[in-house]
């Protein structure tokens, strides 16, 4: 089976955790990877390296840094199609994107018969412009099958008229790296809680500020990991209530640091609120603080939910006193963080290894392929007759 995996994230062994479980868990899989030279990830500038497990192909992405509307330098591509000759195209790309208009015109030149499947994360209902609207309807009737990161986006697909296969496969973690860390506080030592993500006016951190200026009992800190134009915002915000002398500012960290990170936490908070624009897709930081033993406090939004399942608390986005009660709950509560602790680790071996989610993909690829295959079977057998 050989797969050729597009994604312009897809920069380094880290970022590409999907496809190296892929290739060592399924030994009848070749893959190849085309990624960008370069990119911005997570507000950090990102340099495109090899990997020991399979060939990487480096494109430079032109006419622009926007996810949607930049597009690969053709030829790597191009030679993948011909020289790498896939049975199947993963294509890390929104169906209205400019690059999977890109991938999908390349891939009906040189390889009409090669089935694509999508991998999406719009959640979302946007009407599009022309020609953004003709790119998206044109992918939705050519991909074979399409996988989303949570429910939310499986509903927004159908809601666009795919009736084709999808499947929810989530985002993963490595559950070694992530490792629980051992009991270390303290009595009298300050309660660590979190936030971390790209600091952006959904991201509810003006909620954040208000439930922690509510929050009675217990002694905390506040340890912010991310940048973003709410930055200053949400510091003047945590100046006016008193607590900005509480609060530590890492900035935007390569996600080589998280690990290490994520032990210095006591709980990760998550107060995402829906927008026009803006509705959680996933939360990856609530898999890696779970499988780092972070007990989790996220918002209604989006994917939150379904992420968190049983292993965290859920409070309504746009809550302030609710969120303040999660955080005190938990803050004096070491049993309960304790139990939430375990819980949510146990969640991430089962759900969200990078392990599982290869598996589930492996079983994507094979379903896709299974018709063309019967159908090869079945000329040969005519052939011979």
């Amino acid at each position: 089976m050989r797969v050729l995996r597009i994604a312009h994230a897809s920069l380094t062994p880290r970022l590409r955790e999907r496809e190296r479980a892929l290739a060592r868990c399924h030994r009848d899989v070749q893959l190849e990877v085309v990624t960008t030279e370069r990119w911005r990830e997570a507000e950090v500038e990102v340099e495109a390296i090899d990997d020991d497990l399979f060939p990487v192909r480096k494109a430079r992405p032109h006419f622009s840094r926007h996810i949607q509307l930049f597009v690969y330098d053709p030829r790597p591509i191009a030679k993948a199609l011909r020289q790498f000759q896939p049975d199947v195209i993963d294509l890390n790309a929104e169906p209205y994107s400019v690059q999977c208009a890109e991938v999908l015109t390349l891939r009906n030149w040189l390889a009409p018969r090669v089935p694509v499947i999508l991998g999406v994360c719009q959640n979302i209902f946007h009407r599009y412009p022309p020609p953004f609207n003709w790119f998206e309807r044109r992918a939705l009737n050519q991909a074979t099958a399409a996988y989303g990161c949570s429910e939310t986006v499986r509903e927004l697909l159908i809601a666009k008229g795919f009736s084709k296969t999808i499947r929810v496969i989530p985002f993963g973690v490595n559950v070694d790296e992530y490792a629980p860390r051992p009991p270390h506080r303290i009595d009298g030592e300050s309660l660590t809680i979190a936030f971390v993500g790209r600091m952006l006016p959904a991201k509810g951190l003006s909620i954040l500020a208000e439930a922690l200026a509510k929050v009675q009992g217990g002694d905390w800190r506040l340890l912010v990991v991310g940048d973003g134009e709410e930055r200053e915002p949400f510091a003047q915000k945590l100046r006016e209530l008193n607590l900005l002398e509480r609060a530590r500012f890492m900035g935007a960290v390569k996600y080589d640091q998280m690990p290490q990170l994520f032990q210095q936490m006591d709980l990760l908070v998550l107060p995402t609120q829906t927008t026009k624009r803006v509705r959680e897709q996933f939360g990856r930081v609530i898999i890696e603080a779970m499988a780092s033993g972070v007990p989790v406090i996220g918002s209604t939004c989006g994917a939150i939910p379904e992420v968190i399942g049983d292993a965290g608390l859920v409070v309504p986005e746009g809550d302030a006193e609710a969120l303040a009660a999660a955080i005190e709950r938990l803050a004096l509560s070491d049993n309960l963080r304790r139990q939430l602790a375990l819980a949510g680790r146990k969640r991430v071996e089962r759900d969200y290894s990078w392990e599982q989610v290869a598996s589930q993909m492996y079983e994507l690829f094979r379903d896709v392929l299974r018709p063309a295959t019967a159908t090869e079977m079945t000329r040969r057998v005519e052939a011979a007759a």
